[in-house]
């Protein structure tokens, strides 16, 4: 059971911020081609783990990049150590500790002669911490066919998440005119936007989802004026919406666009919600492996790149712990996790 814990070490040891993942993915090469259990393939930096041929394909998904280390990171972020039965490091959580008890659990089960009737594989991939720039999981659904169902790694304490929301970003801007702010008396850009925001308090959409809930519509920035003597002739405003798959994005930028007196533009609508049918057999695996209910998560994943594919988002590790100055893994989790996804490949493929 140390073989996951060395290769989350080993893979700690790697600073891999997005965009800086070639030398781990490189060394995961090696190892992974030396073992002589699994079929490799590399599509760039984005590194995938066969086993088993044909139909039907379960793809599992966690990515190779991590955030900075916090300024007051506790200790050296890339010198994992273990301390009470928990691992520090950067991405310990977030996600290497996805990435390894995936690997480990395809490893093991070659190792033990498992031949699925088809094929699993584990998708290493890029950038997934870059607010999908580059992303990797983006990048080869362009260049791969589609699998039949997934798993996205990330933590989740291993109970599985079966729907997720999603984010869009709205810009709402006010006009008004500009002038001497000592002279002026026309339309205050600012004024209309306090309007807004006013009207916008009221707004709310009644549909709900039965794990994630409804739409929330959260103001981030403000932004207005050119000069402090100056009347502003134009405002903006942006929005985080957080969206569920019942409520499309165009039925939010309608609604709002005829209850605000404001232009809207669209700055990100590439976060789309998901949901997966909880009698779906990817589900149901999930459920059956892990032993704990399906649940909804108000945060993004690589899941939106795998929207219509049957998609349960299920890993080892803590979400509160992720990108804190001590991010940690409890050495337990980590077993669980090679358990339960060992498991719910083996449950799929029944």
């Amino acid at each position: 059971m140390h073989q996951v814990e060395d290769l989350l070490k080993k893979m700690i040891q790697f600073p891999t911020l997005s965009g800086q993942e070639k030398p781990l993915v490189d060394w995961l090469e090696q190892y992974l081609n030396g073992t002589g259990l699994v079929q490799l393939e590399r599509i760039e930096n984005n590194l995938m783990i066969h086993v088993g041929n044909g139909r039907p394909w379960l793809m599992l998904n966690s990515h190779s990049d991590v955030v900075p280390p916090s300024p007051d990171h506790v200790g050296d972020p890339f010198s994992p150590i273990v301390k009470d039965g928990k691992m520090y490091g950067r991405g310990s959580t977030d996600a290497k500790g996805c990435g390894s008890t995936m690997i480990t659990s395809l490893l093991e089960l070659a190792n033990n002669g498992f031949n699925p009737d088809g094929r699993v594989t584990m998708a290493l991939t890029v950038c997934e911490e870059s607010a999908g720039v580059n992303n990797g999981m983006a990048f080869l659904r362009n260049h791969i066919e589609d699998p039949d169902a997934a798993i996205v790694g990330e933590p989740t304490s291993l109970a599985p998440c079966i729907a997720q929301k999603g984010m869009l970003i709205l810009k709402v801007t006010t006009r008004g005119e500009s002038g001497h702010a000592a002279r002026m008396k026309g339309k205050n850009a600012i004024y209309e936007m306090g309007k807004v925001l006013s009207d916008l308090k009221n707004i709310a959409f009644d549909t709900k989802n039965n794990l994630i809930g409804g739409v929330k519509i959260t103001p981030t920035i403000i932004e207005g004026g050119t000069a402090k003597n100056m009347a502003p002739e134009k405002a903006d405003l942006y929005l985080d919406i957080r969206t569920i798959p019942e409520v499309s994005n165009q039925h939010i930028i309608d609604t709002l666009s005829e209850k605000l007196n404001a232009s809207i533009s669209v700055v990100s609508d590439r976060y789309v919600a998901t949901s997966t049918d909880p009698k779906h057999k990817v589900v149901t695996s999930a459920l059956k492996a892990s032993g704990q209910d399906g649940f909804g998560s108000p945060t993004s994943s690589d899941w939106v790149f795998l929207h219509d594919i049957p998609t349960v988002k299920i890993g080892p590790g803590h979400s509160q712990v992720s990108h804190t100055r001590d991010e940690h893994i409890e050495i337990e989790q980590l077993h669980k996790g090679v358990k339960v996804y060992q498991d719910l490949i083996t449950q799929y493929f029944s």
